[in-house]
């Protein structure tokens, strides 16, 4: 949308706040106008459980997520949206033998794309077999449109005063988008705004949400928070409305500086984006989060800044929150966000202080203090010889924060230390932090393309063993590259518990056997990320010594297949009852019951960093 006509837009909803009629929850008055419309379907992508995607309208048409995650961080707030991505599998939501809907029809959004434009990269929102709304369609710089399989892939003729670049969807930002067939064409409008027309028109699509099967070409990239069909046009009017209401929501303070979650900063000046309609702003600044009047640092501030005439507490975490003020005094009550001062010595350290799970070839790394240009850093295996500097554990001087040490002992306890050379000259004494390294199992990052250094060559899947499994992909890269817990790399598991065995399961053999007690070990620490619409079932680590001893540990909660996020498991191994953890021979990874197989579904889950820690 250029300039002019945003700010046109804008001042629609600051003439709002002249008439006082702000709101103070932009969702109640959203869902009060949307069911006041009475919509045929209404998706408010808000699930926090299960695989169904709900339709509160009056069709009762509810689908099945495959792929896409519900009741994420959205618009409307921390578990509105749904989040599409183009990363292996499927990534839509299905509603199985749904025919299109003819007639006139109108269906409006709130979404936010999170890739950019691209010619001829496409990203549907509805779509069928036969056709598609899109909010990239197959065009040379990616605009919305709307296609008919096999005949055409529509542009809309930009309205007087745009042209197709806005009618691009922005990266990451939010926005309301809306189609309209109103009998003798069809009609967009982004932000309540018709930006452009087309003579032609189709069925709307009902079969998916978020692009065809086949994928990822079609496939949305992005994040939806609400998706309404009605099967009448909606008025300008009442398309405008909607938007407004939208619009209202972004009259909270944004873009705050320092950013929220900063761990760095040094100058006390506060900065961020005014709300929508702000003419005054009151500032709140405190290291505690629980702020009131008594934090109060500015009151009525004209202008979207302030300088923190107290200063910053070298390495304190400070809160702060902008208050918007309207026209009519109505007071829009911002968010909250912190950041970390930055500090007179060395702080922050990577491993943590204290960790038990570093890497046995770690990359240490640590924030700067204040105007430090030179790092001396320490490290070794005695507390004594760090804190004193003896020449064993000096490892010189350094320009940059970060130091790789090389190979490691497994399960072993180091200290270190970065004493940090000032603008002055002062040299400033650092802490003695410690980590312990991990015995890593598979952190699944050597593994790559090529013949015999493939990831399910290592991991044997239900191809060899028989059951319902498969590693990794079908086409390289074989292992998955987006959805990992750390590194680069992570490994898809496939299970299908639909026919015998009944149970799905990757081994992996270790030759010559590991020992998992060194130096004290007594947990087994793995990663698992499941996926929208798996099928809940139990998964399970077992171990198998080099006697043939057998352990069987599952995780106590199914949920856990539906959840894609990552998950820490961790497992005591005194768990494993009966099998000798000084001698392990193979590592299983399954989902089922392989005691007892029962018929299943199936599903796709990933893991990473299996490693032993010890306390």
């Amino acid at each position: 949308m250029n300039e002019k006509k945003w700010l046109s837009l804008m001042s629609c909803v600051c003439l709002l706040a002249l008439l006082g009629v702000v709101q103070a929850d932009p969702l109640a008055d959203w869902e009060k106008a949307i069911t006041a419309g009475n919509p045929l379907h209404w998706y408010k992508f808000n699930e926090t459980s299960g695989t169904d995607c709900l339709d509160s309208g009056s069709g009762k048409l509810n689908g099945k997520y495959d792929g896409p995650t519900p009741g994420q961080v959205g618009f409307f707030g921390s578990a509105s949206a749904a989040t599409f991505t183009r990363s292996g599998g499927t990534n839509t939501a299905v509603f199985a033998g749904t025919a299109n809907l003819a007639g006139q029809w109108t269906v409006e959004y709130v979404v936010m794309s999170t890739k950019a434009a691209a010619a001829n990269d496409s990203m549907a929102l509805h779509d069928s077999d036969t056709t598609s709304i899109r909010l990239a369609g197959w065009t040379a710089v990616g605009e919305v449109g709307f296609t008919l399989y096999g005949v055409a892939d529509y542009q809309f003729t930009p309205s007087a005063g745009y042209t197709l670049q806005n009618l691009i969807a922005p990266q990451n930002e939010w926005i309301h988008l809306t189609f309209r067939n109103n009998g003798s064409g069809t009609q967009v409008f982004v932000n309540g705004e018709l930006m452009g027309t087309s003579t032609s028109s189709v069925d709307l699509p009902r079969l998916r949400i978020g692009g065809r099967g086949a994928g990822p070409a079609d496939w949305l990239q992005g994040v939806l928070d609400e998706a309404v069909v009605y099967n009448r046009a909606l008025s300008d009017q009442d398309i405008l409305a909607h938007a407004k209401i939208v619009g209202i929501a972004a009259t909270k303070a944004r873009n705050p500086l320092p950013a929220d979650g900063a761990t760095a900063v040094a100058m006390p000046l506060f900065q961020w984006k005014a709300g929508l309609g702000a003419l005054l702003h009151n500032v709140y600044i405190s290291t505690t989060p629980n702020l009131t009047e008594a934090n109060l640092v500015a009151a009525r501030q004209p202008f979207a800044m302030v300088y923190y005439v107290q200063g910053l507490t070298p390495g304190a975490t400070y809160y702060w929150r902008v208050d918007e003020i309207d026209a009519t005094g109505v007071i829009q009550a911002g968010n909250v966000w912190s950041f970390v001062a930055q500090d007179l010595k060395a702080y922050r350290p990577t491993p943590a202080d204290g960790a038990n799970d570093a890497a046995p070839a770690p990359v240490l790394t640590w924030l700067p203090g204040q105007t430090a240009i030179k790092h001396h850093l320490y490290l070794g295996d005695s507390s004594d010889a760090v804190t004193q500097g003896v020449a064993a554990a000096d490892k010189g001087e350094l320009t940059n924060p970060t130091f790789a040490p090389g190979a490691l002992e497994s399960l072993a306890t180091y200290y270190w230390r970065v004493d940090e050379t000032v603008a002055s000259g002062t040299v400033r004494t650092g802490s003695v932090w410690k980590f312990t390294t991990c015995l890593s199992v598979d952190d699944f990052e050597s593994y790559a393309d090529d013949e015999g250094s493939r990831i399910y060559e290592t991991w044997i899947d239900g191809w060899t063993n028989g059951t319902g499994s498969t590693v990794g992909y079908q086409s390289a890269p074989f292992a998955e590259q987006k959805i990992v817990h750390s590194g680069k790399q992570s490994m898809p598991l496939d299970y299908n518990n639909v026919n015998s065995p009944f149970y799905s399961e990757a081994e992996r053999e270790f030759a010559p056997t590991e020992d998992w007690t060194a130096n004290g070990a007594d947990t087994l620490v793995l990663y698992v990320q499941g996926r929208a619409g798996n099928a809940l079932i139990p998964v399970y680590v077992a171990l198998e010594d080099a006697s043939k001893h057998v352990g069987v540990v599952a995780y106590p909660d199914a949920a856990i297949m539906g959840t894609a996020k990552w998950t820490q498991w961790k497992i005591p191994l005194s768990d494993f009852a009966g099998v000798n953890l000084a001698k392990v021979k193979k590592m299983y990874l399954g989902v089922g019951d392989r005691k007892v197989p029962a018929a299943g579904g199936a599903g796709r889950i990933f893991i990473d960093d299996i490693q032993v820690i010890r306390p």
